[in-house]
């Protein structure tokens, strides 16, 4: 489990030397403040606790101690019939790595701040594990927790335990995991060190502003790694609509995602499926493309696309690709 300005007057200039900058100099994007709510971050403290053991969830005959629900390198399996039996590097981990089920989970559905993997093309998966490694993958966000874990992760799975992986998790059917709902009120939500929100208990609906408020439909059973956990994306009235203008048109960047992720934006070739994704995943992606913190051979084109759009522009996109069926 997760423990683990360019001013946009400088953002053309910035991005058109990326191609000679070492991956070190990207550190230099910051995230805009109208996007913060894509990058929730608290100090340090306590990992949530799902409460006393043993743990159960519904549908599964499988019980876990609090001791190994606890290790959060560890994957728990709830639904050990619905998915091929993992390699290690999946289940256990290599080389002293945790493992890729202990964030992604057995089915590739994915954790808060973690995406979800299933149907993954295996050579762009393994091709993003490289990114880690090299540096061409980083976050806009100095040090954030999900990101420094994978840049760790990367550095110890070699490219054959890379394959194993990817080959797994492409090979497993996506499903539906994220609800979008738009409205003017959210359930109140602070952030987490680890970079998610927490519901605040108690506490009273506030307005969302020009936000997304992305959190689980069941906090409990999140934390327990349940996979078939939903996830709700609370967004702005109006976000989906605008969002499918800019994606089926192309926005500032003149170039329709659907020129690349297929018309029903679920992957073609080697490229990624869109639809159906975590809109606070999606937003933080395209702006470390456009800011380049995010490089790399496979990006090049996409920093072309995000240079001019703006966060709330992101906003809407995430919102939009968020609410289509896997």
């Amino acid at each position: 489990m997760l423990r683990t300005a360019l001013t946009f007057a400088s953002l053309t200039l910035a991005l058109a030397a990326l191609a000679g900058c070492h991956p070190a100099q990207r550190q230099a994007a910051e995230v805009d403040p109208e996007l913060r709510w894509a990058y929730p971050r608290a100090p340090a403290g306590p990992f949530p606790d799902p409460g006393p053991g043993p743990y159960h969830v519904p549908g599964s005959q499988v019980s876990y101690t609090r001791a190994e629900l606890a290790d959060d390198g560890s994957m728990p399996d709830w639904y050990p019939g619905e998915h091929p039996a993992p390699p290690p590097v999946v289940a256990k981990g290599v080389n002293g790595s945790i493992a890729c089920g202990a964030c992604h989970l057995p089915n590739g559905a994915g954790f808060l701040g973690a995406p979800d993997l299933a149907s993954l093309p295996p050579a762009y998966i393994v091709e993003q594990i490289r990114a880690f490694r090299s540096g061409d993958r980083r976050s806009a966000e100095q040090g954030r927790p999900g990101t420094q874990e994978m840049i760790k992760t990367a550095e110890k799975v070699d490219d054959d335990h890379a394959l194993e992986a990817a080959a797994y998790y492409g090979a497993i059917a996506r499903f539906p995991r994220y609800r979008v709902t738009e409205t003017d009120r959210v359930p109140a939500t602070r952030p987490n060190h680890y970079g998610w929100l927490d519901l605040v208990p108690g506490a009273p609906q506030e307005p969302i502003g020009n936000r997304i408020v992305e959190v689980p439909e069941d906090t409990r059973r999140m934390f327990m790694r349940d996979d078939r956990t939903q996830v709700i994306d609370h967004v702005p009235v109006g976000a989906i609509a605008d969002g499918q203008v800019l994606v089926r048109s192309g926005g500032p960047g003149d170039q329709a995602c659907t020129s690349c992720h297929g018309s029903d934006l679920r992957g073609t070739g080697g490229t990624p499926p869109l639809a159906g994704r975590s809109a606070a995943y999606l937003a933080r992606q395209l702006w470390d493309m456009k800011t380049g913190a995010r490089g790399g051979p496979s990006v090049a084109l996409m920093q072309n696309v995000t240079a001019n759009l703006t966060p709330r522009q992101i906003r809407d996109i995430a919102a939009y690709l968020a609410s289509r069926a896997p």
